[in-house]
């Protein structure tokens, strides 16, 4: 099933990164006589704006279109899942991190929990304003344990 996985990412790709999307992961699940194909898209870090419903329509037709043309599950009926990372999810690259500037993070290091008012990332860092602080502060990747979006609930 890795190998079928790998065909799926390698023929999404480009039809996504043409539409100005990015794809995360495929995931491909058989448990008796269900399979589910989850497709995991976000938009390229050239921008900070939500994943809309709109986009997610729009990159389930390119999936859709993709996989019309191709066998999966060896052509036995499966179910299609096309979602986003969604805005709990932990920030590891640095894509991840240039799709959320100018947000609040909660972020962790081996020494301590701060917010950051995030500002540039780098392939190394990010940085930005310690709001509790009022001050700048630079992390190294390598040194955040987990870093997550400060949802705010209106």
């Amino acid at each position: 099933m890795d190998e079928d996985v790998a065909r799926i990412e390698a023929l999404l790709r480009e039809p996504l990164a043409e539409a100005g999307f990015h794809l995360e992961t495929v995931k491909a699940v058989a448990a008796g006589q269900r399979r589910t194909l989850t497709v995991v898209v976000d938009l390229d870090e050239s921008t900070a704006e939500p994943m809309s419903m709109d986009k997610i329509a729009e990159s389930t037709r390119i999936v859709g279109d993709a996989l019309d043309s191709v066998e999966v599950f060896r052509d036995k009926p499966y179910q299609l899942e096309v979602t986003s990372p969604g805005a709990t999810r932990k920030l590891e690259q640095p894509r991840h991190f240039r799709r959320v500037l100018g947000r609040r993070l909660e972020v962790s290091t081996k020494k301590e929990s701060f917010k950051l008012d995030l500002e540039e990332v780098a392939d190394d860092a990010i940085s930005g304003t310690d709001p509790a602080r009022r001050e700048k502060r630079s992390v190294g990747l390598s040194d955040i344990v987990k870093a997550q979006v400060e949802l705010k609930f209106r």
